[in-house]
Protein backbone atom coordinates (compact mmCIF):
# COMPACT_ATOMS: atom_id res chain seq x y z
CA UNK A 1 0.00 0.00 0.00
CA UNK A 2 1.36 3.26 -0.87
CA UNK A 3 1.84 6.19 1.64
CA UNK A 4 0.10 9.25 1.34
CA UNK A 5 1.44 12.41 1.95
CA UNK A 6 -0.34 14.68 4.67
CA UNK A 7 -1.57 17.10 1.81
CA UNK A 8 -3.55 13.83 0.44
CA UNK A 9 -4.80 12.70 3.18
CA UNK A 10 -6.22 16.12 4.69
CA UNK A 11 -7.80 16.13 0.87
CA UNK A 12 -9.84 12.56 1.98
CA UNK A 13 -10.58 14.32 5.07
CA UNK A 14 -11.72 17.24 3.64
CA UNK A 15 -13.91 15.06 0.88
CA UNK A 16 -15.11 12.53 3.40
CA UNK A 17 -16.31 15.39 5.81
CA UNK A 18 -18.04 17.44 2.24
CA UNK A 19 -19.98 14.46 1.77
CA UNK A 20 -21.26 14.03 5.12
CA UNK A 21 -22.04 17.73 5.54
CA UNK A 22 -23.78 16.97 1.80
CA UNK A 23 -25.78 14.26 2.98
CA UNK A 24 -27.19 15.58 6.30
CA UNK A 25 -28.13 19.12 5.45
CA UNK A 26 -29.62 18.38 1.91
CA UNK A 27 -31.87 15.23 2.45
CA UNK A 28 -33.36 16.36 -0.88
CA UNK A 29 -30.58 15.55 -2.92
CA UNK A 30 -31.31 11.68 -1.41
CA UNK A 31 -34.79 11.34 -1.13
CA UNK A 32 -36.32 8.92 -3.52
CA UNK A 33 -39.45 8.49 -4.02
CA UNK A 34 -41.02 4.91 -4.25
CA UNK A 35 -43.87 4.73 -7.33
CA UNK A 36 -46.68 5.01 -5.34
CA UNK A 37 -45.38 8.11 -3.78
CA UNK A 38 -44.22 9.57 -7.54
CA UNK A 39 -47.62 8.77 -8.79
CA UNK A 40 -48.97 11.15 -5.52
CA UNK A 41 -46.50 13.67 -6.60
CA UNK A 42 -46.82 13.70 -10.61
CA UNK A 43 -51.39 14.55 -10.19
CA UNK A 44 -49.82 17.68 -8.65
CA UNK A 45 -50.07 19.26 -11.95
CA UNK A 46 -53.20 17.84 -12.86
CA UNK A 47 -55.54 18.02 -9.60
CA UNK A 48 -56.27 20.71 -7.05
CA UNK A 49 -56.60 18.50 -3.98
CA UNK A 50 -54.61 15.11 -3.30
CA UNK A 51 -54.63 12.70 -0.55
CA UNK A 52 -51.75 10.29 0.35
CA UNK A 53 -54.01 7.76 2.18
CA UNK A 54 -51.42 5.13 3.55
CA UNK A 55 -50.61 2.79 6.74
CA UNK A 56 -48.21 3.77 9.23
CA UNK A 57 -44.57 4.01 8.56
CA UNK A 58 -44.86 4.41 4.46
CA UNK A 59 -43.16 7.54 3.94
CA UNK A 60 -46.62 9.45 3.60
CA UNK A 61 -45.17 12.21 5.55
CA UNK A 62 -41.73 12.22 4.53
CA UNK A 63 -43.48 12.48 0.86
CA UNK A 64 -45.41 15.87 2.17
CA UNK A 65 -42.54 17.10 3.45
CA UNK A 66 -40.20 16.60 0.28
CA UNK A 67 -42.97 18.45 -1.68
CA UNK A 68 -42.81 20.84 0.41
CA UNK A 69 -39.45 21.89 0.51
CA UNK A 70 -39.66 21.66 -3.58
CA UNK A 71 -42.37 24.27 -3.80
CA UNK A 72 -40.26 26.59 -1.37
CA UNK A 73 -36.64 26.44 -2.47
CA UNK A 74 -38.19 25.99 -6.31
CA UNK A 75 -35.67 23.19 -6.52
CA UNK A 76 -37.32 20.33 -8.36
CA UNK A 77 -35.47 16.69 -8.87
CA UNK A 78 -35.10 16.26 -12.41
CA UNK A 79 -37.68 13.35 -13.50
CA UNK A 80 -40.40 15.75 -11.44
CA UNK A 81 -43.64 15.77 -13.31
CA UNK A 82 -45.89 17.54 -10.34
CA UNK A 83 -46.51 20.87 -10.01
CA UNK A 84 -43.77 23.48 -10.00
CA UNK A 85 -43.89 27.18 -9.02
CA UNK A 86 -40.99 29.36 -10.87
CA UNK A 87 -41.70 32.42 -8.22
CA UNK A 88 -41.23 32.43 -4.62
CA UNK A 89 -44.33 30.49 -2.40
CA UNK A 90 -46.52 31.08 0.29
CA UNK A 91 -47.04 27.78 2.16
CA UNK A 92 -48.95 26.23 5.32
CA UNK A 93 -47.75 23.42 7.01
CA UNK A 94 -50.75 22.00 9.33
CA UNK A 95 -50.88 18.82 11.82
CA UNK A 96 -53.02 17.70 14.74
CA UNK A 97 -51.79 19.48 17.82
CA UNK A 98 -49.09 22.22 17.86
CA UNK A 99 -46.75 19.91 19.80
CA UNK A 100 -47.17 16.72 17.22
CA UNK A 101 -46.73 19.89 14.09
CA UNK A 102 -43.42 20.37 15.49
CA UNK A 103 -42.17 16.99 16.22
CA UNK A 104 -43.32 15.58 12.62
CA UNK A 105 -43.54 18.33 10.42
CA UNK A 106 -41.30 20.57 11.71
CA UNK A 107 -39.29 17.70 12.10
CA UNK A 108 -39.03 16.73 8.51
CA UNK A 109 -38.45 19.90 7.33
CA UNK A 110 -35.90 21.24 9.57
CA UNK A 111 -34.56 18.95 11.70
CA UNK A 112 -35.18 17.90 15.39
CA UNK A 113 -36.30 20.65 17.56
CA UNK A 114 -33.91 22.37 19.55
CA UNK A 115 -30.75 21.12 18.60
CA UNK A 116 -29.14 23.86 16.68
CA UNK A 117 -26.78 21.93 15.30
CA UNK A 118 -28.83 19.86 13.34
CA UNK A 119 -31.09 22.41 11.87
CA UNK A 120 -31.49 22.27 8.69
CA UNK A 121 -31.16 18.72 9.02
CA UNK A 122 -34.34 18.02 6.95
CA UNK A 123 -36.14 18.22 3.98
CA UNK A 124 -35.27 22.06 3.36
CA UNK A 125 -31.72 22.16 2.44
CA UNK A 126 -29.86 24.55 5.80
CA UNK A 127 -27.80 27.34 3.01
CA UNK A 128 -31.32 27.75 1.68
CA UNK A 129 -32.91 29.36 5.10
CA UNK A 130 -33.18 33.19 5.42
CA UNK A 131 -32.70 34.43 8.98
CA UNK A 132 -33.47 32.71 11.75
CA UNK A 133 -37.35 31.03 12.46
CA UNK A 134 -39.96 33.15 14.12
CA UNK A 135 -41.11 30.99 17.47
CA UNK A 136 -44.22 30.22 17.92
CA UNK A 137 -45.81 30.64 21.45
CA UNK A 138 -46.70 28.20 24.28
CA UNK A 139 -44.68 24.88 22.59
CA UNK A 140 -41.27 25.34 23.38
CA UNK A 141 -38.89 24.64 20.19
CA UNK A 142 -41.69 25.16 18.02
CA UNK A 143 -41.44 27.48 14.69
CA UNK A 144 -44.30 29.82 13.72
CA UNK A 145 -42.81 31.34 10.16
CA UNK A 146 -39.95 30.26 8.03
CA UNK A 147 -38.25 31.75 4.67
CA UNK A 148 -36.67 30.29 2.67
CA UNK A 149 -34.90 31.44 -0.26
CA UNK A 150 -36.32 30.33 -3.81
CA UNK A 151 -34.12 29.48 -6.93
CA UNK A 152 -35.65 32.16 -8.75
CA UNK A 153 -34.02 34.97 -6.18
CA UNK A 154 -37.16 35.50 -4.14
CA UNK A 155 -37.86 34.85 -0.34
CA UNK A 156 -40.70 31.65 0.00
CA UNK A 157 -42.97 31.92 3.42
CA UNK A 158 -43.70 29.04 5.26
CA UNK A 159 -45.95 29.19 8.57
CA UNK A 160 -46.82 26.20 10.38
CA UNK A 161 -50.53 25.55 11.63
CA UNK A 162 -52.52 23.44 14.24
CA UNK A 163 -55.50 21.52 13.93
CA UNK A 164 -56.81 22.39 17.57
CA UNK A 165 -56.03 26.47 16.69
CA UNK A 166 -59.43 26.15 15.10
CA UNK A 167 -61.23 27.25 12.08
CA UNK A 168 -60.88 30.77 12.37
CA UNK A 169 -56.60 30.81 12.89
CA UNK A 170 -57.08 29.05 9.07
CA UNK A 171 -58.65 32.42 7.69
CA UNK A 172 -56.68 35.40 6.07
CA UNK A 173 -53.67 35.18 3.58
CA UNK A 174 -54.27 33.46 0.04
CA UNK A 175 -51.76 30.72 -0.42
CA UNK A 176 -50.38 28.85 -3.04
CA UNK A 177 -50.02 25.61 -1.30
CA UNK A 178 -51.11 23.68 2.07
CA UNK A 179 -50.13 20.25 3.20
CA UNK A 180 -52.22 18.67 6.00
CA UNK A 181 -50.17 15.91 7.99
CA UNK A 182 -52.61 13.82 9.18
CA UNK A 183 -56.55 14.07 8.93
CA UNK A 184 -58.03 17.53 9.49
CA UNK A 185 -61.20 18.28 10.57
CA UNK A 186 -63.58 19.18 7.62
CA UNK A 187 -64.33 22.80 8.64
CA UNK A 188 -60.67 23.18 8.85
CA UNK A 189 -60.06 21.77 5.44
CA UNK A 190 -62.68 23.72 3.72
CA UNK A 191 -60.85 26.83 4.84
CA UNK A 192 -57.68 25.70 3.76
CA UNK A 193 -59.29 25.26 0.51
CA UNK A 194 -60.49 28.87 0.80
CA UNK A 195 -57.16 29.99 0.94
CA UNK A 196 -55.82 28.50 -2.29
CA UNK A 197 -58.78 29.82 -4.20
CA UNK A 198 -57.67 33.56 -5.06
CA UNK A 199 -53.90 31.86 -6.29
CA UNK A 200 -54.69 28.99 -7.88
CA UNK A 201 -53.22 27.01 -5.20
CA UNK A 202 -53.03 23.19 -4.45
CA UNK A 203 -53.83 21.32 -0.97
CA UNK A 204 -52.39 18.24 -0.30
CA UNK A 205 -53.36 15.65 2.58
CA UNK A 206 -51.17 12.83 4.20
CA UNK A 207 -52.41 10.42 7.05
CA UNK A 208 -53.95 6.90 8.11
CA UNK A 209 -57.64 6.77 7.69
CA UNK A 210 -58.06 5.41 11.55
CA UNK A 211 -60.87 7.46 11.90
CA UNK A 212 -63.00 5.64 9.51
CA UNK A 213 -64.91 7.20 6.56
CA UNK A 214 -65.02 10.60 7.84
CA UNK A 215 -66.26 13.36 5.45
CA UNK A 216 -62.99 14.31 4.29
CA UNK A 217 -62.22 10.46 3.61
CA UNK A 218 -65.95 10.57 1.86
CA UNK A 219 -64.38 13.34 -0.42
CA UNK A 220 -62.05 11.89 -2.05
CA UNK A 221 -63.30 8.00 -1.71
CA UNK A 222 -67.23 9.23 -2.96
CA UNK A 223 -67.60 12.26 -4.69
CA UNK A 224 -66.00 12.27 -7.95
CA UNK A 225 -64.21 15.33 -9.28
CA UNK A 226 -61.62 15.95 -11.99
CA UNK A 227 -59.55 18.24 -9.45
CA UNK A 228 -59.58 15.57 -6.41
CA UNK A 229 -57.68 12.29 -6.42
CA UNK A 230 -56.69 9.79 -3.70
CA UNK A 231 -53.58 7.95 -4.09
CA UNK A 232 -53.85 4.49 -1.62
CA UNK A 233 -50.19 3.59 -0.53
CA UNK A 234 -50.37 -0.19 1.47
CA UNK A 235 -47.10 -2.12 3.34
CA UNK A 236 -46.94 -4.27 0.13
CA UNK A 237 -46.09 -0.97 -1.96
CA UNK A 238 -43.02 -0.30 -0.08
CA UNK A 239 -40.36 -1.91 -2.41
CA UNK A 240 -37.92 -4.92 -1.13
CA UNK A 241 -34.99 -2.74 -1.56
CA UNK A 242 -36.70 -0.04 0.05
CA UNK A 243 -36.75 1.33 4.17
CA UNK A 244 -38.73 -1.80 5.44
CA UNK A 245 -37.08 -5.09 4.89
CA UNK A 246 -40.05 -8.26 4.43
CA UNK A 247 -38.73 -9.24 8.33
CA UNK A 248 -39.55 -5.79 9.50
CA UNK A 249 -43.39 -5.98 7.77
CA UNK A 250 -43.98 -8.78 9.11
CA UNK A 251 -42.95 -7.45 12.42
CA UNK A 252 -45.32 -4.23 11.79
CA UNK A 253 -48.20 -6.80 11.16
CA UNK A 254 -48.18 -8.78 13.79
CA UNK A 255 -48.02 -6.11 16.40
CA UNK A 256 -50.88 -4.30 15.16
CA UNK A 257 -54.28 -5.02 16.49
CA UNK A 258 -56.66 -7.57 14.40
CA UNK A 259 -59.16 -4.57 13.78
CA UNK A 260 -56.52 -1.90 13.24
CA UNK A 261 -54.48 -3.84 11.23
CA UNK A 262 -56.19 -3.07 7.43
CA UNK A 263 -56.10 0.76 7.90
CA UNK A 264 -52.56 0.69 9.42
CA UNK A 265 -51.00 -1.23 7.18
CA UNK A 266 -52.97 -0.93 3.83
CA UNK A 267 -54.72 2.58 4.57
CA UNK A 268 -58.02 0.93 4.39
CA UNK A 269 -60.38 3.08 6.71
CA UNK A 270 -61.50 1.51 9.61
CA UNK A 271 -65.10 0.88 9.81
CA UNK A 272 -66.51 3.39 12.60
CA UNK A 273 -64.49 4.82 15.62
CA UNK A 274 -64.29 3.63 19.17
CA UNK A 275 -65.38 0.50 18.23
CA UNK A 276 -66.91 -2.21 20.60
CA UNK A 277 -65.95 -5.21 18.95
CA UNK A 278 -62.02 -6.27 17.98
CA UNK A 279 -63.14 -8.98 15.14
CA UNK A 280 -61.26 -7.87 11.87
CA UNK A 281 -64.17 -7.13 8.99
CA UNK A 282 -62.22 -10.07 7.15
CA UNK A 283 -63.43 -12.53 9.55
CA UNK A 284 -67.36 -11.21 9.55
CA UNK A 285 -67.99 -10.57 6.03
CA UNK A 286 -69.82 -13.51 3.95
CA UNK A 287 -70.47 -13.55 0.88
CA UNK A 288 -74.22 -12.27 -1.45
CA UNK A 289 -76.74 -14.63 -1.36
CA UNK A 290 -76.73 -15.94 -4.07
CA UNK A 291 -80.30 -16.98 -4.70
CA UNK A 292 -83.35 -15.88 -2.05
CA UNK A 293 -85.79 -17.87 -1.65
CA UNK A 294 -89.49 -16.28 -2.83
CA UNK A 295 -90.93 -17.12 0.56
CA UNK A 296 -88.57 -14.79 2.52
CA UNK A 297 -89.73 -11.65 3.23
CA UNK A 298 -87.36 -8.67 2.55
CA UNK A 299 -87.12 -4.84 2.44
Amino acid sequence: MTDRSPQELRQILETLEAAVERKTFRRTDFFQPYPKQWEFLNFGRLKRERLLMAGNRLGKTETGAFEAACHATGIYPQDWKGRTFDRPTMGWVAGETSLATRDICQTKLCGPPGVESMFGSGMIPRALFVDKPSMARGITDAYDTLQVRHASGGISIIRFKSFEQGRPKFQGEGLDWIWFDEEPPIEIYAEGLARIGERDGIAWVTFTPLNGPTAVVLRFTDEPSHDRVMVPMTIDDVPAQGHLSPEAKARMLAGYLPHEREARARGVPMLGSGRIFTTPESMLIESPLEYIPGHWHKL
